[in-house]
């Protein structure tokens, strides 16, 4: 096989010099592509192979892999990858350009050394707005439902008072305040009243008083992150622990919260996404190590 350039007659002697790393590799899948149809195997296996690409190249890679009469359309092909783009595509968002045969996605996690296996069905795809309506909804522990009714109201863009009472009952202020050009003003009642019937729209059960009395508990924090069973879960919990009851493990647990704080924000990553109550995909390193750092404190 010869590679030419579409404005030259002549092939190209050293591809690796005029093609990019990213360039290599979607050839290098096409060549693959070409040499499971001619060896026709019972199994194909693609170990993340689009992950390294932007959006617009994956969903074209996939395009050519497995749709057309010279694709892997017709055979079995399993492929691994971190990334949830690929499954978001073909199970829902761009599903009726891969019904020939249909695809299915399963989500993979290890712990304890255990693998489980759950799969990725397409009501399963939802936009952070479902995911933090489901969980406010079905969710038991005061704190959690609070942290997501929050990203609710600021994913939608309102910051009212109902935003400004949660960030406050968040960082454990005795005293909710708004803040303005002026500098930091106390809510006053009447924006209190109305920020607590707006959050109640939304549970009923509301009490900031009580709240705030397990966020500035340190032992009932503690207990709260142990029995958490879900890793995003245990994120947020050990956000707010660390910033209301500090560290006594200086340098090393202020470089997990800096990755903690900017990673894990599954509200920035895809338009669709899955609801880490689900599909928990904080890894175990991730969560021991805050384990760690909590039962330390």
């Amino acid at each position: 096989m010869k590679l030419v350039h579409q404005d030259h007659d002549e092939h190209i002697e050293t591809a690796a010099q005029h093609l990019s790393y990213g360039e290599r590799n979607a050839f290098a899948l096409i060549l693959f592509m070409y040499q499971v149809l001619r060896e026709k195997p019972g199994l194909a296996v693609l170990d993340d192979p689009v992950s390294s690409f932007d959006k617009t190249k994956k969903f074209a890679i996939l395009n050519e892999l497995f749709r057309g009469k010279a694709s892997l359309r017709d055979t079995t092909v399993l492929m691994l990858t971190h990334d949830i783009e690929p499954a978001i595509d073909v199970i829902r968002g761009v599903k009726r350009l891969f019904q020939h045969p249909k695809p299915t996605a399963y989500f993979l996690a290890s712990k304890a050394g255990v693998v489980s296996e759950v799969e990725i069905r397409e009501e399963n795809i939802q936009t952070f707005a479902q995911i933090c309506s489901d969980n406010i909804h079905e969710l038991d522990d005061e704190v959690i439902k609070c942290i997501y009714l929050r990203r609710h109201f600021e994913i939608i863009n309102d910051l009212g008072a109902e935003y400004n009472y949660l960030a406050n009952l968040l960082h454990a202020r005795d005293v909710p305040i708004l803040k303005s050009a002026v500098g930091d003003i106390a809510m006053n009642a009447e924006q209190i009243m109305n920020a607590e019937a707006g959050i109640k729209k939304f549970i009923p059960a509301f009490d900031y008083s009580a709240v705030i009395a397990a966020i500035k508990d340190k032992a009932e924090m503690k207990r709260r992150f142990t029995e958490a069973t879900v890793g995003y879960d245990k994120i947020q919990l050990f956000r707010i622990f660390k910033e209301v009851h500090g560290s006594a493990n200086g340098e090393q647990d202020s470089i997990l919260q800096k990755f903690v704080n900017e990673s894990f924000h599954i509200e920035n990553e895809y338009v669709m996404q899955l609801n880490p109550h689900k599909f928990d995909n904080v890894p175990e390193y991730v969560v021991l190590e805050c384990d760690r750092a909590i039962l330390a404190s």
